[in-house]
């Protein structure tokens, strides 16, 4: 129907949900790293056009990213149905493309402290994100290299304490071994000050405790009176579990990290098979998108 040919056929083992469930997904929640994005930086035309349907069908289709603002627009640029984006953890969620901020959550002065003299017990670079503006206490090969990669300047601080702007998150950079055990220190510690998580093995970020992907989706759905059963949402990462978890049904990815197969309700195949597009197609099929 969508021109999906060279996918194959459906297979229910990725399809067992959508099978029984009697419901339509007003909101689409998807992550672009290992979710909708593969190993290209280019969105399949089959992706775009099954994505464009559940637009047309009256579907909210968003992003929900650990990326900034600024690197899911340049990523999106080449996606014009997807108005809403869920960023820098859900810490920031924006309309129209970007253009309008309708909802966020900093650290507090006493978080960031926190988050800095956490950090500094470990082996990590410590990096800042306020707006589009990215900090560093020590100027690095990586720190050079992220600020090329994504377009940004990279402002060097004795101390991001000094900063007199809002933070949206305090990152430690470094070994993945390193990293999995502070986020696991401070996620049983510090869980009721802090939001933690781990966008990719060697990034362990810290949050206002209001922050999360599940909470910025959750104040979509008030906004949009959708109820938590009638959203999807597709995650391959540390950083998606919760919004799997809280989303009516939450689809991990082929080859996710373990964590994630866990707790999700249901698989996709991986985005190199442009798994999202064959599970939405499914959906589609059924009627099982919209309003």
């Amino acid at each position: 129907m969508w021109g999906n040919e060279n996918h194959g056929d459906f297979s229910t083992a990725y399809f067992s949900l959508g099978d029984v469930k009697n419901l339509k997904y007003k909101i689409i929640a998807l992550d672009i790293d290992g979710t909708l994005k593969g190993d290209s930086s280019s969105i399949s035309p089959y992706m775009l056009e099954i994505l464009e349907e559940c637009s047309k069908r009256g579907a909210l289709v968003s992003v929900a990213t650990g990326r900034s603002l600024k690197s899911a627009m340049i990523f999106l640029r080449q996606a014009p149905m997807i108005e809403t984006v869920v960023s820098f953890q859900g810490a920031l969620v924006s309309f129209d493309r970007g253009e309008k901020n309708v909802w966020e959550t900093f650290l507090s002065p006493d978080q960031v402290s926190l988050s800095v003299r956490l950090l500094a017990q470990s082996d990590v670079e410590v990096v800042g994100y306020a707006g589009d503006d990215v900090y560093v206490e020590k100027m690095s090969d990586w720190a050079e290299a992220y600020g090329e990669r994504n377009g940004v300047e990279i402002f060097l601080v004795d101390s991001l304490e000094e900063i007199r702007r809002d933070l949206y998150r305090v990152l430690g950079v470094g070994d993945p071994a390193v990293v999995a055990e502070l986020e696991s220190h401070l996620k049983s510690k510090y869980f009721s000050e802090l939001y933690a998580t781990r966008s990719l093995p060697h990034f362990c970020e810290i949050l206002s405790i209001d922050a999360g992907k599940d909470k910025a989706l959750a104040w979509i759905c008030s906004q949009a009176n959708v109820k938590v059963e009638e959203v999807i949402a597709f995650g391959n990462g540390f950083n998606d579990v919760e919004m799997l978890k809280w989303a009516g049904t939450g689809v991990a990815m082929a080859g996710g990290e373990s964590v994630v197969l866990e707790v999700c309700d249901d698989l996709a195949k991986s985005p190199n098979e442009d798994g999202v597009a064959v599970y939405l197609e499914n959906l589609l099929s059924k009627n099982q998108i919209g309003l």
